[in-house]
């Protein structure tokens, strides 16, 4: 090749590369663009990664390991597996958390304590899907899942539905629940 077409060649791909970087954002050059204080959020809340959780700063996110699949569900502590504490799917009087998020990788669950505040979406039964609309009370079944609560005093947490039931497939539906001022039990 001879010098001539080597400097066109280094020329046109200057040219180019220009062309692509007026087009493209920079954090080193537009450094303003990238700052970590523009933005228009509460710095008091946090969201989950996946799920849509909304908690306070203050709430406290506990570790544990798992069994079965308990995600968007009431939780129980479990010790049938040794000395560790692992979390199932569970509720009624035996309820302690709900599952926000699980790492299949570690077999870790990410458990929000009953006693915060919690508003997301979490699983409904199956068969009170059509009894859940905003404003109705609900509570956790043996399985962790939503259901409306009767109100014959077997409540044993504060929550109330926000929406209605979504349909996801055939056996899941969710809603978006607010479960709030629970005490620990005495």
């Amino acid at each position: 090749m001879s010098q001539t077409n080597i400097t066109q060649l280094k020329t046109e791909y200057d040219k180019k590369v220009q062309e692509i970087q007026d087009l493209m954002k920079n954090p080193n050059r537009d450094a303003g663009l990238f700052h970590v204080d523009i933005g228009f959020q509460d710095k008091g809340v946090h969201f989950a990664n996946q799920g849509g959780t909304i908690t306070s700063s203050v709430d406290r996110l506990e570790n544990y390991p798992v069994k079965g699949y308990p995600y968007k569900r009431g939780v129980k502590l479990s010790f049938e597996d040794g000395y560790e504490p692992c979390v199932e799917a569970g509720g009624g009087a035996d309820l302690f958390g709900i599952c926000t998020d699980i790492d299949e990788f570690t077999g870790t669950a990410t458990v929000m304590p009953i006693t915060n505040n919690f508003t997301g979406y979490l699983v409904v039964k199956k068969s009170s899907q059509s009894s859940i609309t905003p404003g109705v009370k609900v509570k956790f079944d043996t399985n962790g899942e939503i259901e409306n609560d009767s109100g014959s005093g077997s409540r044993t947490i504060n929550g109330i539905a926000l929406s209605k039931a979504f349909k996801i497939n055939e056996n899941l539906y969710i809603a978006l629940v607010s479960i709030f001022g629970n005490r620990g039990v005495s």
